[in-house]
């Protein structure tokens, strides 16, 4: 997936969060985006989803050499983020059933996606009495494993311990190849594979 961000701008009520983006992301690439809080990663991650409209400017996605869609776009991308909500009342394995009615997935067997989230013991309880930390690792198994050239991450290790931070690595790096990957985050550990950066001043 290769997506081009022309002079983007957005503003709300208060005023301008930023402008003047362009950036030209090339398929395959992973471009970090970073910014002290509140200076418009999660608004620019939207935009890029297709979630909100930019103010000023122009994206343009494209793959396979077909220019993609506003409207379309959400059949190519995963995300995970906070504004992406588990339905708490499923177990994680219901997740995953649910999902891949919407999405084809790059894994097929379901005790293997278990297993890969290390959700095996905890398989017959629902969402909502996960940690925060485990529920983040269930939104992460289910954008990476999605067999889609676009995945979005919003502050993807804010809730895991040292260990799972090296899960969430190298779950991307089997899962994330040939993506176009896109991370919001201030966390150095998080970006270290980005070969491209958006430094949001505010």
């Amino acid at each position: 997936m290769e997506i081009i961000l022309e002079d983007i701008g957005k503003r709300f009520t208060t005023g301008w969060v930023f402008r003047g983006i362009n950036q030209h992301i090339h398929s395959g690439n992973r471009l970090a985006i970073t910014g002290r809080n509140g200076s418009g990663k999660s608004t620019l991650l939207q935009i890029i989803c297709g979630y909100l409209t930019a103010t000023d400017g122009k994206v343009t996605y494209t793959y396979d050499r077909e220019v993609i869609t506003r409207d379309n776009i959400f059949k190519q991308l995963a995300i995970s983020a906070a504004y992406s909500e588990l339905d708490e009342e499923l177990t994680a394995l219901e997740l995953f059933r649910h999902y891949r009615h919407f999405k084809k997935f790059l894994i097929d067997d379901e005790s293997a996606f278990l297993d890969l989230v290390d959700l095996q013991a905890e398989k017959a309880k629902q969402v909502q009495y996960y940690s925060s930390g485990m529920k983040q690792r269930l939104s992460l198994a289910l954008a990476m494993a999605m067999d889609v050239p676009l995945l979005i991450l919003d502050e993807p290790t804010s809730f895991l311990d040292s260990t799972k931070r090296d899960w969430f690595h190298e779950v991307l790096s089997i899962y994330g190849k040939n993506k176009t990957v896109i991370i919001a985050s201030n966390e150095a550990g998080d970006i270290k594979s980005c070969d491209q950066v958006i430094d949001l001043k505010g």
